[in-house]
């Protein structure tokens, strides 16, 4: 729930907030980033609120999901329901409510996985595809992760590119919908995945102002 405060200034930090009103606890708040690009734009955080630290998160009202499908094509021919013994217990999905930021620089930090659920043992870091499909480098690939920052009126930048990394890796796709608010990948090799070329950095999304 958000909450109401009566503030001196207008806080860029959580840090800020708990620095001016100790017994704060944490939920959502309005800050204004010091990031270049949201000058003169305010946004809605989940401040955790502990003693030693003060953490900012986005809460993602829709889902933002990554799946590791337990089933392989070693040869891109007949497919088998389960995985290749070396990638036994890789398989699964991890579900993000919320991911960590950087208000500095509104840099995702995507290995932040406090704000998870899923059946992965190994979580998704957060706009990572894999499987282990196909060693097949021609194969399609099974590895997908869907992002949806539709109500955080914030989105991606358009020209955020994804990379295989591992063996037999391969973007099969990047669809952007809603004004690049919705991405989905599809990604995976043979016990590999994909990746964001650098950093993931919000931007405004004037086509989702928050109320």
């Amino acid at each position: 729930m958000e909450q109401e405060l009566l503030l001196a200034s207008n806080p860029h930090t959580c840090s800020e907030i708990k620095k001016e009103i100790p017994t704060v606890q944490s939920g959502e708040y309005n800050i204004a980033p010091l990031a270049p690009q949201f000058r003169g734009v305010s946004v809605k955080v989940f401040c955790l609120m502990n003693d030693s630290h003060q953490l900012e998160y986005v809460t993602l009202p829709n889902k933002n999901i990554g799946n590791y499908p337990k089933r392989s094509s070693i040869d891109c021919g007949y497919e088998r329901p389960y995985l290749p013994i070396t990638a036994v217990g890789k398989d699964g999905v991890t579900l993000y409510q919320k991911i960590r930021i950087i208000p500095s620089t509104m840099t995702v930090l995507r290995a932040d996985t406090t704000f998870t659920t899923g059946t992965k043992k190994e979580p998704h870091t957060f706009g990572r595809a894999e499987d282990c499909y196909s060693s097949v480098v021609d194969c399609k690939r099974r590895g997908t992760f869907h992002i949806d920052t539709q109500g955080t009126g914030m989105k991606f930048a358009k020209d955020l590119e994804w990379t295989g990394d591992g063996y037999a890796s391969k973007v099969n796709s990047v669809t952007r919908t809603h004004d690049g608010a919705v991405i989905d990948l599809v990604c995976g090799g043979w016990c590999a995945g994909c990746a964001p070329v650098g950093d993931m950095v919000l931007y405004p999304n004037g086509q989702d102002i928050q109320s």
